[in-house]
């Protein structure tokens, strides 16, 4: 650490050099093994900008503020290597979320992050800041954030300072840096931008009667200020009223023993997916009424046959005897978690034997197991939950199992997607608190009635369905309907669907569809017991969280939010709802009929069947576009299968390139829950976590496979390729023609009223216009590459950003989407170039430098041409 440190020092004047301070340094910090890596790989970047680190002791005060203030939220305007959003997101709990932006990547360690196991509590955005802090002020609200750390470009300090001040929450924390400057704040001679800038930050923050400050200056005199945000009254009640206990739906977990059998990383890995998923639930819902005491779960019969003694309804007894252990899904209860034993005897004495549990002081008790059972067998199954026991006055479940198949844990954290494991148990607890067939007919109304009607001798509901061992729901909760004309492949048939039609939910998917007739939101006829009729229909609502499969990344709608307030037993948070794309405003006719009739109608039409697609399935040339949104690479899912498909599900009358026509009862999409049909999906690579999300910087190819120059991150989009790319190497002896991925994801800036820069390689390349067919040719990585980006709708990747303009285009160049000849040329050239140098007899020095003139000029000719086109 010692040795680290000093080298530190000696790269950075602000570190003080006095016995002293070496001594507090040296007694006071600590570090883990990833911020050693970063601190010693700091060493090797360019000796100008070392300086830009910010103090590690610094950093380390940072961790202890932010557990203090046991803060979930914070901001990093400014990150360079990453180091200080490391110490933030390491002293941030498990379900903790840092924000942190920056202009530039180029230094930004993220793979430490991944290793320190904290790059899902970190959104990196690579833009502007204060574009960061105006949407976060915009999607989050004033008071949403904890802490907030400004150490970036000091011209911008006074509108970063209001602007935290904004967004953070009252008596949270706002840390500035370098505001003494070195001194210079009171050098009068000093009248630089920067300076005046933090003079003018300083002046504010005295003033400011919204916050009170102290200006810290610890023992290296690096400067910091921090800002203590002090709101009126008014504005503190309000905030403590809305985080009182009875508003906080306190779920609490209970590990198993087979999840501590686990290995360590399985451990870590399950526990900290498992405290994100709980922790936002208990954010997004609250308990529309508080149970009266702690949780003790009724001790279990040897058969389903219970009596109520004396009309209390809140206690179950038993024939004669409780069984020796009760499970809850796949585990057993602990005793200390049980009620007594209530029993009655054949001649109708009952009894309470034993002694109750302690219990536990929560709404909701959560066990969570690690189990290899017979529902883990199906290969993408990565858990499994049910509901256990129901608390008596308005049958809410007040306990529930998540099982998450341990062979699904198996290999390194960076071979597992851990975004999917959160996304899995969030979607896995719902089916414990709302989603569930057996919990249908338990639903209650706004007044706290049942829907459903009940046996007044028991207050259950009156009909039991013996096939699917659940209570049947009433038509005011689940309601089935009779599609006509429903049409397949060569006739129309009648196809009887069902829909879950409470109130709010009716009413957000008749406007998410668009469609006022649509009497509710349809579930999975397919699959299993445990996917049929507990899911969504995934034709419909293809990424929401809760459709049977995992496909790709899922949101958590208001239609689900809406579900479980429709439940009568939660009140929700419907700003936690994020936008469900898939199928919006797209009308009746796409949610009330097959979609073949939606593919036939459109195809006749001559328009995009979206969301749905159709490829040709010989050759396959495996196509990849960029999905509607622009921040993925999608590609049709339309397979082959080995058998026809079921009658009703089979979709084609014709296909390119297919002629038998029995063979077309064996095409449809590779998702069998989306009723066969086809459409764009995301991809997954083999045994790695990398997906096609650009803004997923996790899924940069490496240097060797990257063969269209392709960068993901935060500020990535999907750019359709105009051509296959090529790639020159070996000084140009050799040429490999890409594969025709058709599509990549790049970095981009939004400039007003010019477009969209796109970077690739090295270069920014201008996006004026819808459709613009941009040639590239770039030098990387020892490679020539060439190739072309079409340009996406300008509306689309930057119209939502404030007070941006999209250039206004009346009369297009002619010739500007031909430019393929222009590179052909290009290339040639400084092919050829590279060639004839390889024949002249001069030394190796001249060899050089007469190549790179030569090189010089052929891409100067490259721009020339490029101008031309423009002109």
């Amino acid at each position: 650490m010692s040795a680290i440190f000093d080298d530190l020092l000696s790269t950075k004047s602000l570190h003080s050099k006095d016995p002293i301070d070496q001594y507090i340094f040296n007694h006071s910090l600590r570090y883990t093994s990833e911020q050693l890596e970063l601190l010693e790989d700091i060493k090797n970047l360019p000796e100008k900008i070392q300086p830009w680190l910010g103090s590690t002791d610094e950093a380390q005060f940072f961790q202890i503020l932010i557990q203090l203030m046991n803060c979930k939220r914070a901001i990093e305007i400014g990150t360079f290597t990453g180091y200080t959003s490391l110490t933030i997101a390491l002293a941030l709990p498990s379900d903790g979320e840092l924000i942190t932006c920056d202009t530039d990547d180029t230094y930004v360690r993220q793979d430490i992050w991944v290793k320190a196991g904290v790059r899902n509590k970190i959104n990196l955005q690579i833009r502007p800041a204060l574009e960061v802090l105006n949407d976060l002020l915009e999607k989050n609200g004033p008071n949403s954030f904890d802490f907030i750390f400004i150490d970036a470009d000091k011209a911008n300090y006074p509108q970063y300072y209001e602007l935290s001040l904004q967004l953070i929450r009252p008596n949270g924390l706002i840390a500035i840096d370098n505001t003494l400057w070195n001194g210079r704040v009171i050098n009068e001679n000093d009248t630089t931008t920067e300076t005046k800038a933090i003079r003018q930050t300083n002046e504010l923050v005295k003033n400011d009667k919204r916050s009170f400050s102290s200006i810290h200056l610890p023992p290296n005199k690096h400067q910091l200020q921090y800002s203590f945000i002090n709101t009126n009254s008014n504005q503190i009640n309000e905030r403590v009223k809305r985080r009182t206990t009875s508003d906080i739906f306190q779920i609490h977990i209970h590990y198993d023993i087979s999840v501590k059998k686990l290995l360590k990383e399985e451990q870590r890995l399950v526990k900290e997916a498992v405290e994100t998923a709980t922790n936002y639930w208990s954010r997004v819902i609250r308990p529309k009424y508080k149970l009266n005491d702690r949780i003790r779960l009724t001790r279990q019969c040897p058969s389903r046959k219970m009596f109520i003694v004396e009309n209390d309804f809140s206690i179950h007894y038993c024939s004669e005897k409780c069984l020796d252990e009760t499970q809850c899904g796949d585990i057993i209860v602990p005793d200390e978690h049980l009620q007594q034993c209530h029993v009655c005897s054949k001649d109708k004495k009952c009894d309470r034997i034993g002694s109750k549990g302690v219990g536990v002081s929560a709404e909701f008790i959560l066990y969570v197991s690690a189990l290899e059972t017979n529902r883990c067998e199906p290969i993408d199954t990565l858990a499994t939950a049910s509901f256990c026991q129901l608390e008596p006055n308005r049958d809410r479940p007040i306990a529930g199992n998540i099982n998450i198949c341990p062979k699904r844990l198996r290999g390194d954290r960076d071979s597992i997607d851990f975004d999917r494991l959160i996304s899995t148990v969030k979607h896995e607890i719902l089916h414990t608190l709302v989603f569930s067939t057996g919990l249908f007919a338990f639903f209650r109304d706004i007044h706290g009635e049942p829907l459903t009607e009940r046996d007044p001798a028991t207050r259950w509901p009156k009909v039991y369905d013996e096939k699917l061992q659940v209570y049947t729901p009433s038509d005011q909760v689940v309601k089935k309907v009779l599609r006509t004309n429903w049409k397949i492949r060569g006739r129309t048939i009648d196809k009887e669907v069902t829909l879950l039609v409470t109130p709010k939910v009716q009413a957000i998917v008749r406007e998410h569809f668009a469609c006022r007739t649509l009497e509710g939101a349809e579930l999975e006829d397919q699959g299993s017991v445990g996917t049929a009729l507990t899911h969504w229909e995934k034709r419909l609502f293809e990424h929401e969280i809760m459709t049977g499969t995992y496909t790709q990344e899922s949101v958590i709608s208001n239609l689900t939010l809406a579900l479980l307030e429709d439940s009568g037993w939660y009140d929700v948070s419907y700003e936690y709802g994020k936008p469900l794309l898939w199928g919006r405003n797209l009308g009746c006719d796409f949610v009330k009929t097959s979609c073949k009739q939606w593919i036939d109608s459109k195809l006749e039409q001559k328009e995009n069947p979206y969301p749905f697609c159709i490829s040709s399935p010989r050759p396959n040339l495996l196509k990849r576009i960029c999905a509607y949104t622009y921040d993925k690479i999608v590609m049709c899912n339309l397979i082959e299968y080995s058998t026809p498909l079921p009658n009703e599900y089979q979709i084609f009358d014709s296909l390119p390139n297919i002629t038998d026509e029995n063979e077309l009862a064996r095409f449809g999409g590779h998702v069998m829950l989306a009723d066969y049909c086809p459409y764009d999906q995301e991809l997954a690579y083999k045994n790695s976590n990398r997906d096609s999300r650009c803004y997923r910087s996790e899924n940069q190819p490496p240097n060797t496979e990257n063969y269209a120059l392709e960068k993901y991150s935060v500020q990535s989009k999907c750019f359709d390729h105009g051509s296959v790319w090529e790639q020159y190497i070996d000084e140009c002896r050799k040429k490999r023609r890409i594969a025709p991925q058709v599509a990549g994801c790049y970095q981009f800036e939004c400039v007003s009223n010019e477009g969209i820069y796109v970077h690739i390689g090295k270069e920014k390349y201008l996006c004026e216009y819808l459709g613009q067919n941009i040639t590239i040719v770039a030098s990387q990585y020892n490679s020539i590459y060439s190739g072309s980006i079409i340009c996406p709708d300008c509306q689309i990747i930057c119209g939502s950003l404030n007070n941006f303009q999209c250039p206004l285009i009346k009369n297009l160049p002619h010739g500007k989407m031909k430019q393929q000849s222009d590179t052909r040329l290009t290339i040639e050239n400084i092919c050829g170039t590279l060639k004839q140098n390889e024949q002249l007899p001069m030394s190796d020095t001249s060899n050089q430098l007469h190549i790179q003139r030569r090189l010089i000029c052929c891409i100067l000719l490259l721009c020339l041409l490029n101008l031309q086109n423009l002109l």
